[in-house]
């Protein structure tokens, strides 16, 4: 009887010092692992949204660390100590700046989570914007004296025509199309962009300010902006004259 009675008191502290081992924090992200705003139409302030973090173990989860990948991106964590079963909220917000299209940025918490230390919230959004600006015009090859030229695209994702009333460039930049030009509805235009190489080689840049009769403030004036390497010109190459065969012929 005291080896059965010695045998189930081991059996018990066994499968107690086992519990102990395996007792571990957990983080759980509800609602999953990525944050989706959808479409977004209004820029005019920071997107902003929140995640609920629970502990889903049996042991006390610390979140040591909240880190944005960028600078475009805060946080906010309501408190890091949580207790098995409780959670807490983290809050964010995104400055979207002159993005447009597909927006992804992310969150990384580090904590004492196992097997999940480190986890990676992912925040993404589909910036569309009513006035939709291919901002960057490369100019390749671009050479000292000689004429590059290059296309912007401007998209009118809104419901009514607007005007482009007026375009005012920098550093020789020019618009080869005459203002007023009228973008219908959802319709998307071409400008041809040119500039004269500058008298000295180097790295190019300027941009383009395009005035609009647009109803909504931030699309009033945009901004098209341009880049190049300005090469030295190329040397012409010699004519040379044909050589002259014995029988007056040439070859």
């Amino acid at each position: 009887m005291k080896s059965f009675t010695k045998t189930l008191l081991a059996t018990g502290v066994a499968l107690f010092l086992t519990g102990v081992a395996f007792a571990q924090p957990k983080i759980e992200i509800k609602g999953g692992d990525t944050y989706d705003w959808g479409n977004v139409s209004d820029v005019s302030k920071p997107l902003a949204g929140q995640v609920e973090i629970k502990n889903s173990g049996d042991k006390d989860l610390v979140i040591l660390q909240a880190k944005p990948a960028c600078g475009c991106t805060s946080e906010a964590l309501e408190r890091s100590n949580i207790k098995p079963g409780e959670s807490t909220v983290l809050k964010f917000t995104v400055n979207v700046g002159t993005a447009s299209g597909q927006l992804m940025k992310s969150i990384t918490l580090t904590s004492n989570a196992q097997p999940d230390s480190i986890k990676v919230l992912f925040l993404k959004a589909n910036i569309i914007r009513l006035m939709q600006v291919d901002q960057f015009v490369s100019f390749y090859p671009m050479y000292v004296g000689k004429e590059a030229t290059g296309v912007a695209k401007i998209k009118n994702n809104g419901s009514s025509p607007v005007k482009l009333l007026e375009f005012t460039g920098n550093n020789g930049l020019t618009i080869a199309k005459k203002a007023p030009i009228t973008i219908p509805a959802n319709t998307e235009i071409e400008l041809p962009v040119k500039v004269v190489g500058p008298a000295q080689p180097g790295p190019f840049y300027g941009q383009v300010l395009v005035k609009t009769d647009h109803q909504d403030p931030q699309y009033k004036l945009l901004e098209i902006r341009a880049y190049g390497e300005n090469k030295p010109a190329v040397a012409p190459t010699p004519q040379t004259s044909p050589a002259m065969l014995p029988n007056g012929g040439t070859k």
